[in-house]
């Protein structure tokens, strides 16, 4: 059993105004061997890691006119996590609190982080703890397309990759739509891109866009934890 302590950076950038296999090409290799060996890794460091400690900094912002972001909000805190055979527990402590730039006190950090964890647990958002191999998990094949689109054009942060393309059947907040990049050689995911296959529409709050990405890197002992997640999204929303 083995516990590691990493780095994450998690950047939100917010602007408010039985399932089937397809390969897409002939290119004599077997899509459904692949994702079998993919799920055999996962599980196999599963089993091995079970407790991982990422050191990790999430920035709130806006876009600005030279394409990239205006920081609103940073905080710098540590994420735990908890292998176990059914599920994975997840846990923040929140350690500093920055607006626009300026270290805040720890009562505002408290108060901020506070409203941050109830708006996720109201929103049901996931966090890296939800498994993203989800759609190639047997139980629910059936719920999705998934396509093979060969070995990717260009190399994925230096990797040679396989690309798969998952489609959701129906239109659901608890499905995804998304591209994954698996490292050919060992069969961890490297790189995916994913949306909800239906956005959250409340009557205070209206998503019109939501894009997510989660960049992976590999450590000395050769297992796969995530450095980076991205979110990209436009919204509306109602002030009285």
């Amino acid at each position: 059993m083995r516990a590691y302590s990493l780095s994450i950076a998690a950047l939100v950038i917010l602007l408010l105004s039985s399932g089937s296999t397809v390969a897409q090409e002939n290119t004599g290799i077997d899509p459904e061997a692949l994702i079998e060996q993919i799920l055999t890794v996962d599980a196999h460091q599963r089993e091995r890691v079970k407790t991982v400690v990422l050191d990790a900094e999430y920035i709130e912002g806006k876009p600005d006119d030279m394409g990239g972001v205006k920081e609103e909000n940073r905080f710098i805190k540590k994420v735990y996590l908890k292998f176990l055979p059914d599920t994975t527990w997840y846990y923040e402590e929140f350690l500093e609190y920055y607006e626009k730039g300026k270290l805040q006190s720890p009562e505002k950090r408290d108060k901020k982080a506070a409203e941050r964890i109830e708006k996720k647990r109201k929103r049901k958002a996931k966090t890296i703890a939800w498994p993203i191999l989800t759609p190639f998990y047997p139980e629910n094949r059936k719920l999705y397309e998934i396509t093979y689109e060969g070995v990717a054009d260009e190399k994925i942060d230096g990797y040679v990759c396989h690309h798969f393309r998952v489609q959701a059947k129906e239109k659901s907040s608890d499905l995804i739509n998304g591209d994954y990049y698996f490292e050919a050689e060992t069969f961890h995911l490297v790189y995916v891109e994913f949306s909800p296959a239906k956005l959250v529409k409340k009557a205070m709050f209206k998503l019109n866009q939501l894009k997510m990405s989660i960049a992976y890197s590999k450590t000395p002992d050769g297992y796969w934890f995530p450095k980076q997640f991205d979110i990209r999204g436009k919204g509306r929303a109602a002030f009285l």
